[in-house]
């Protein structure tokens, strides 16, 4: 939980220091202002028609004026995390989710947004030659989620997800460790294709990392 703490803090300095745009500053205010109802509903129109940062504003809109009677404000706080996260603002996309799961932590869609947190760091995952915190992170992400009692729905798709982070960990093992091979550093190649044997024992690359043994030792 510590990890998850520390990502959260994170998130939500990015989501103070300007993650997303602020409905003071957007033209939208200048508006004759509409019911939360009607704006609900014209931002439910501009989300699914794919104009995510007039969704956005208009979903800001109705969160900054807060009306007591409205009952969807949790919803209008995960509808601003999915649109920026639709639109790939992923670093604002992560600020939003951690935002309402510490505003409703027993909400029902708590194991949505710690799947949608996962797929954030899962999107941003780059060449197998590249840095590869983001790859790290979505695999924590999908681990603590399989590791939810709660996770109901979202749990298969986060252990799909896990899978693939393990394989493509797993092959950027075995990169390092034929990098390594090829620049004639064949005690760091051999604890690189060690690492996949023993840490990603299930993937297709262990029986790989084995042979790769063979073909070094002694070496």
């Amino acid at each position: 939980m510590r990890k998850e703490s520390l990502a959260m803090l994170a998130a939500v300095a990015t989501l103070l220091l300007g993650g997303c745009p602020s409905f003071w500053n957007s033209p939208v205010t200048a508006e004759k202002p509409s019911t939360p109802d009607e704006m609900f509903k014209e931002a439910e129109e501009k989300f699914q028609n794919k104009d995510y940062s007039r969704a956005v504003e208009l979903y800001e809109r109705i969160r900054a004026t807060n009306p007591p009677d409205f009952k969807k404000i949790p919803e209008v706080n995960l509808k601003i995390a999915e649109a920026l996260f639709n639109q790939g603002s992923y670093d604002a996309a992560t600020a939003r989710y951690y935002q309402f799961l510490e505003l409703y932590p027993n909400h029902k869609e708590v194991p949505r947004a710690r799947y949608q947190i996962a797929m954030t760091h899962f999107k941003q995952i780059k060449g197998l030659d590249l840095d590869i915190r983001a790859l790290k992170q979505a695999a924590e992400s999908f681990k603590r989620l399989i590791d939810d009692p709660n996770a109901g729905e979202w749990l298969s798709k986060a252990e799909e997800k896990y899978n693939e982070c393990q394989i493509k960990l797993a092959e950027r093992a075995l990169y390092e460790a034929d990098t390594n091979k090829r620049s004639g550093r064949y005690g760091a190649a051999r604890m690189a294709a060690q690492r996949v044997v023993d840490e990603f024992p299930k993937t297709p690359q262990a029986q790989e990392a084995k042979d790769f043994l063979k073909s070094i030792k002694g070496k």
